[in-house]
């Protein structure tokens, strides 16, 4: 089966390349052909050639002034289209839902948001959407070797966004101060965003050598050692996107719920009540939006290093077995499928 799938950026340092990097392993590995349709691709000449049975893209890589035809004439040819979409739309995206969500451009409409962040979806288009949530790399993510320049008592892995802000000064910040804290990615750093200065100037002028060249310099953690960092500390964090108080409910698992564990490591995550879907009680420990209960979970596992290594083996066990790229793909497979 051939795949066509949409990344404008294959080699950038966003989430997207990760899922996309994902999606292609296990594809790959499933025995199907995987193809990339990137910003420098035209998405009618390169469908004309490539005739794929299944083309993923997302909502806000669509532009509906030139693909709907495109799009029409694909799903003609025996083409199913799945379209990734989250709700509601973001400022600016609002122009896409008439044609988007109400026309026939799509089979499928799926996304990583749980089911019930998107009822008013559902309503407000007569589309049926299907959750397929993030997973780990199998090629990637696996438990790791122990290795000393990762054996930190606590590490994070991830940008350092405005969203996130809550979690950076109440509990992060603080927790550098009391312990060994490792912390990487995108942001963190002047350097960093200085390259990602370079990489937005070189996108505007057409410069793709630039772009990559940059984007490597701005990997602080090598994907092929990410299962070691997370093998070799004792705690890993994960928090997800939030309002500034961190209160609002939140309906989407990210990529570290899953690979923090499939690398090994023992995970402690905020609060999500879709959590306990994919991963029992003893298999990761949440915390509350509450600055003391972090810091309570926290201390508690840095000293009960028998607890921690049962949570932490059941946690990879699960992620392992039911929460790979492989297993998204087998949904994907599935759903393609079922549509006959």
């Amino acid at each position: 089966m051939k795949i066509l799938y949409h990344i404008p950026y294959p080699e950038g340092t966003g989430a997207d390349r990760w899922i996309y990097e994902g999606w292609r392993d296990a594809f790959n590995d499933l025995g199907h052909e995987f193809y990339e349709l990137t910003a420098v691709d035209d998405l009618d000449t390169k469908a004309k050639v490539i005739r794929p049975h299944i083309f993923m893209t997302a909502i806000n890589l669509i532009d509906p002034r030139k693909d709907l035809r495109i799009l029409k004439e694909m799903r003609k040819g025996g083409t199913k289209v799945f379209i990734w979409v989250h709700w509601p739309l973001d400022r600016g995206l609002e122009r896409l839902e008439p044609c988007l969500l109400h026309d026939d451009v799509a089979d499928i409409y799926f996304g990583e948001r749980e089911p019930e962040g998107m009822g008013d979806f559902e309503k407000r288009t007569g589309k049926k959407y299907h959750v397929i949530p993030n997973a780990a790399n199998k090629r990637k993510h696996f438990p790791g070797k122990s290795v000393d320049k990762y054996r930190y008592d606590i590490v994070y892995l991830g940008a350092k966004l405005p969203k996130k802000k809550w979690f950076f000064d109440q509990v992060l910040i603080p927790l550098t101060k009391r312990y060994k804290v490792g912390i990487f990615g995108p942001y963190w750093t002047l350097k960093d965003n200085l390259l990602r200065a370079g990489v937005k100037l070189c996108r505007e002028i057409g410069l793709n050598a630039g772009v990559s060249f940059l984007n490597r310099l701005r990997i602080q953690i090598p994907p092929e050692e990410e299962n070691m960092l997370y093998s070799s500390a004792k705690i890993c964090l994960n928090f997800h996107e939030r309002e500034e108080d961190g209160s609002q409910p939140h309906y989407i698992l990210n990529q570290r719920t899953f690979k923090i564990p499939a690398c090994g490591g023992f995970q402690i995550c905020d609060y999500i009540p879709a959590m306990r879907k994919y991963f029992a009680t003893d298999e990761v420990v949440m915390a509350k939006i509450n600055k003391n209960d972090w810091f309570e979970k926290i201390d508690y596992f840095l000293k009960h290093d028998k607890e921690r290594e049962e949570i932490r083996k059941r946690g990879t066990k699960r992620a392992l077995k039911d929460h790979t790229c492989h297993n998204r793909v087998k949904q994907i497979l599935e759903l393609f499928s079922n549509l006959g």
